[in-house]
């Protein structure tokens, strides 16, 4: 049974991030999840709870949250903004916000998901909505799956006895006309 002091936090797991002129930053995610937490619940409690409710432990994993922040109260209209949430610090930050704000019954963060990378190099090809702020490229939130490739400057063929520049020695023409 939860405590008192527990309480509903609508998490959005797709969808966007939208600046509204009255009220500021608004979650445009239909289906978001409801996960009970309260002010002892860490930052990786939070994590595993919105992976499970999602089914989508070992196949996605959170990079960070975007917490629908309570900033200012205007003639009966709540102003939002949003901060980024990635440690149990950046948690405090919500439950002393919702004991400042009665007002908002109910928190919202949005979870970036990204894929998770398996031990064999690849990712898994599950995609997730792109998250972006309108209007606003301060507060870009994007969901990756890409995973960058490193290639070597110059290529070379293992041999017995040397090794050969497949490049042809092209960038090399700077240090003939130095020597020569």
């Amino acid at each position: 049974m939860a405590s008192e002091e527990s309480f509903v936090v609508l998490v959005h797991h797709r969808g966007s991030i939208k600046m509204k002129t009255r009220s500021g930053v608004k979650f445009t995610d239909k289906d978001p999840l409801c996960i009970v937490v309260n002010p002892t619940t860490s930052y990786d409690d939070l994590v595993r709870s919105v992976l499970m409710k999602l089914g989508m432990e070992g196949v996605k994993r959170v990079k960070k949250f975007f917490y629908r922040i309570p900033v200012t109260i205007l003639h009966d209209t709540m102003k939002y903004d949003c901060l980024t949430i990635g440690s149990d610090e950046d948690l405090q930050v919500m439950f002393l916000c919702r004991r400042q704000f009665p007002e908002v019954r109910t928190p919202e963060l949005l979870a970036k998901l990204i894929d998770v990378v398996s031990s064999s190099g690849g990712s898994n090809r599950n995609t997730t909505n792109v998250a972006t702020a309108a209007g606003s490229s301060s507060m870009a939130a994007v969901a990756s799956t890409s995973v960058p490739v490193y290639e070597p400057a110059v290529q070379l063929v293992a041999s017995p006895s040397f090794a050969v520049d497949l490049n042809d020695g092209v960038g090399d023409e700077r240090r003939r006309r130095s020597l020569g």
